[in-house]
């Protein structure tokens, strides 16, 4: 895509793509997985845990969603944990995967405490599509920029 919007029925497929995927939290003792507009338990323990009243689930990966090469995300990727780590936030480590196998799993943080604006600017930062955020009902929602 050019930089400008998807196209509707490309955008269609796209969030269901987001809302069908698997965001799985893999740096805990239990791994857990959330789904879009689903109560998590596992998050809220994992809000407790890190006196938090919400999250994001961010990667770097594969801009607006388009297949990069694995050097091109890998880099993003360390960028994003570089601005997180300036910030002072603290994550833990994900995946999102697609349960369809039709893309590679993407390497995500759960970015514990980080409002929504703070979330927003990351996200369009690293020109992403969209993004996975939950405030203190621990109920995950899919978040589009574009």
């Amino acid at each position: 895509m050019n930089g400008q919007d998807p196209p509707t029925h490309v955008a269609q497929t796209l969030i269901s793509a987001y809302r069908a995927t698997h965001y799985c939290v893999t740096a805990v003792d239990e791994p857990f997985v959330m789904r879009i507009d689903e109560r998590s338990d596992d998050l809220a323990v994992c809000h407790r845990t890190h006196s938090v009243t919400c999250s994001a689930f961010l990667t770097a990966y594969n801009p607006h969603s388009q297949p990069t090469a694995q050097a091109e995300n890998d880099a993003a990727q360390e960028r994003l944990e570089h601005v997180l780590r300036e910030a002072g936030y603290r994550w833990l480590e994900g995946l999102g995967i697609d349960p369809s196998g039709d893309w590679p799993a993407e390497p995500s943080l759960l970015v514990m405490g980080m409002g929504l604006d703070d979330a927003r600017a990351i996200g369009t930062r690293f020109a992403q599509n969209g993004f996975i955020w939950a405030a203190s009902d621990s109920v995950p929602r899919l978040v589009m920029l574009r």
